[in-house]
């Protein structure tokens, strides 16, 4: 690719600029005929001249130049510069305004003053009339319109018209949601939903270019779920210049809308909440907590954004962030694992699967989560069959068949009920809130194993016990509290060793053992994210420090001895997620 550097690129504009200087000669000449006469040989300098002062204020196409050569042959080459023509410098100066712009707004200038000084004097024969001004302005045009055709490739192809004043006067927007909005508030242990304070922001005007983009947060329903939120908008102009403008443009995650022309003074667009996502086959709906992202909206109100004067309103875009106004609420409750022995003699006890329950809704309807009950139903089974692998791991360890087991371990015992969803702050931000009541007895312990150890011979009857309550009891406020939604404990074993008189004559007994491999009953539960980010889940983590034993073996012709036994190694009796 051909790369030129700022001095080639410098000649190249100076060769153009002789090319246009040469071909608007005569164009100019036979539009400002009596200039060309005055003039005589200063007539091409004086166009030179003309060119480079148009470069100065940023015009480069051949067309523009023209139109402003043609200003500079009413009020003489660089008149921006002159005195008594501030209005004309005050204009070249503006750096709000593109040079297009500039060039338009001279140009209507100059007719404003050639018709308020014809007002003030009589006319004359020689003196540049309005009517005279617009017949050269056409001449010229109607020239460019032949040049452009000698050069067109397509002859069906017209010149660039000459801008017109199109802009902008006014834009007012306000947005409607839908009434009422009503959310869950916790009240005497139950849940009811209530009405929302209502967001209604005042009508605004922009009548002045935004100085940065503009956001409206927004809460809606999705199509077919309600009424959706409207934004009322009502478009003004200063001047238009087809049945094409003011334009606007509505855009969606759906799609887009445009209005044009006189349909754009009022309109009232609906503002749908993107849909819910079908819920994951194996987990279920969105998890606590989780809000979907808003749909992105623009509204574009746009014209030519050329003014007669002043700096044009041009084009104003609106963003939009529309969130669902869904309200969700979740209500569990977990019964208590019966208590149990082993080996178990007859029919396990039944499991109280009546006293779980799991229940979701959204605004008042049911929704369904089986996956959420079959998780929360699973419970106690898991704690059963933890139970069953820390029975089986502790009579590997005792003699013969003597290990016993009696268990009493209820876990997430209790209700629970989290309510979350889009809501407006104080200010009118969008923000997620979080509410909830948390009361769980997370663990209830009574952990009881016994048996006997044998070693060589000589017996001692050997008892492990852990017992405790851990609860979990907590408020959730704003989703402040998420993070801290948990609850952890450690309850250690406690051992109890008796030596059996079985005609031996060395009996055992246990010697200290550092803390470390005494054991314990350790867990967690509490909300954590969801592997798939969408929102919190419930966890419940129940597992078991590796127990140990220093066995004394005191014989009266041996001495003591001393063994390190391990009674129970490092277990996992539960690892659970629901939601």
């Amino acid at each position: 690719m051909l790369q030129l550097n700022a001095d080639q690129l410098e000649k190249v504009e100076a060769l153009q600029l002789k090319r246009d200087s040469r071909e608007l000669l005569q164009l100019l000449g036979s539009a400002w005929p009596e200039v060309a006469e005055q003039l005589q040989a200063r007539w091409p300098a004086f166009i030179d001249v003309a060119l480079e002062h148009g470069q100065q204020i940023g015009l480069r196409h051949v067309a523009e130049l023209a139109r402003y050569a043609s200003l500079c042959c009413l009020w003489g080459a660089g008149f921006e510069a002159k005195p008594r023509f501030e209005w004309a410098a005050a204009i070249a100066a503006d750096a709000t305004l593109s040079p297009t712009l500039r060039l338009h707004q001279l140009t209507h200038r100059s007719r404003e003053e050639l018709v308020r000084r014809a007002a003030k004097a009589a006319p004359t024969g020689d003196a540049m009339t309005p009517a005279g001004y617009d017949k050269a302005l056409a001449a010229v045009e109607a020239g460019l319109g032949r040049a452009a055709r000698g050069r067109a490739i397509f002859l069906d192809q017209p010149p660039p018209p000459r801008p017109k004043a199109c802009d902008l006067a006014a834009i007012t927007f306000a947005v409607a949601e839908p009434k009422p909005l009503q959310a869950y508030q916790g009240q005497d242990g139950s849940w009811r939903r209530v009405d929302l304070a209502p967001w209604a922001p005042q009508p605004e005007t922009l009548s002045t270019p935004l100085e940065e983009p503009r956001l409206l947060p927004v809460l809606s329903r999705a199509v077919g779920a309600g009424a959706s939120a409207r934004l009322q908008l009502a478009v003004s102009t200063e001047a238009t210049c087809d049945t094409h403008h003011p334009d606007v443009l509505h855009a969606t995650g759906a799609g887009r809308l445009t209005w044009r022309g006189a349909d754009t003074a009022r309109l009232s667009l609906t503002l749908h909440a993107p849909p819910s996502p079908p819920p994951d086959p194996k987990l279920g709906p969105a998890g606590i907590a989780h809000g979907e992202p808003p749909d992105v909206q623009s509204v574009s109100i746009s014209s030519c954004g050329i003014r007669n004067a002043g700096a044009p309103l041009g084009r104003i875009e609106l963003g939009l962030q529309v969130h669902a106004a869904t309200q969700r609420l979740v209500e569990v409750r977990h019964g208590a694992l019966p208590a149990q022995a082993w080996p178990v003699e007859g029919e396990a006890p039944l499991l109280n699967a009546a006293g779980t329950a799991c229940h979701l809704e959204a605004d008042g309807h049911t929704e369904p989560a089986p996956a959420w009950l079959k998780a929360w139903q699973t419970l106690q089974p898991l704690s059963r069959a933890g139970l069953e692998k820390l029975f089986i791991a502790w009579s590997r360890h005792m003699a013969g068949s003597s290990g016993r087991m009696e268990a009493e371990l209820a876990p997430l015992v209790g209700q629970a009920g989290i309510t979350w969803g889009w809501q407006h702050e104080k200010g009118g931000a969008v923000a997620l809130r979080v509410q909830g009541a948390i009361d769980f007895a997370a663990l209830v312990l009574d952990l009881r194993l016994s048996g006997e150890l044998d070693w060589l011979g000589s017996r001692a009857r050997v008892s492990l016990r852990a017992q405790g309550r851990s609860e979990w009891r907590m408020s959730l406020a704003d989703g402040a509290a998420l993070e801290q939604a948990k609850a952890s404990w450690r309850h250690p074993f406690t051992l109890s060793l008796d030596a059996i008189a079985n005609g031996q004559p060395a009996l055992l007994s246990a010697g200290p053992l550092a803390e470390p491999l005494r054991g314990a009953v350790v867990g967690e539960c509490g909300l954590r994210p969801r592997p798939d980010g969408r929102g919190q889940q419930w966890f419940y983590r129940l597992a078991i420090e590796p127990v140990n034993v220093c066995l004394l073996r005191q014989d009266p012709l041996g001495g003591t001895q001393r063994q390190q036994r391990e009674l129970l190694p490092a277990i996992t009796l539960i690892d659970w997620s629901a939601g």
